[in-house]
């Protein structure tokens, strides 16, 4: 190495030894998992969100998964013994419209 690359790697603080260095290792057991969850139901055109909020949860855990019910769902039906779940019924939808069918239209 000559002194001017040494300069250099002493200003850039890099320097090519040769040797390799570690990978980076994942961080074990990552984010804890949250105490609040939504299961969604479809059963033809009704469509039902349970919350379920586990001992503990925090009221970040409920503001976290409740984002995941409509907002214009409603609460119909709550139960719980160790777990509370709160169960939504999004509005039922009406049943798409067919088409017309543009070959029964033709002049006559």
């Amino acid at each position: 190495m000559t002194a001017s690359n040494r300069k250099a790697a002493r200003t850039m603080n890099t320097v090519d030894t040769g040797e390799l260095l570690p990978e980076p290792r994942p961080v074990s057991g990552g984010p804890p998992p949250s105490l609040a969850e939504v299961v969604t139901v479809r059963a033809g055109l009704m469509v039902e969100h349970e919350l379920v909020l586990s001992p503990g949860a925090t009221a970040a855990d409920l503001t976290s998964a409740m984002i995941l019910v409509p907002p214009t769902a409603a609460l119909v039906s709550h139960h719980g013994d160790v777990d509370l779940s709160l169960v939504f019924r999004e509005v039922p939808r009406p049943a798409p419209e067919e088409p017309p069918n543009l070959a029964d239209s033709s002049p006559r």
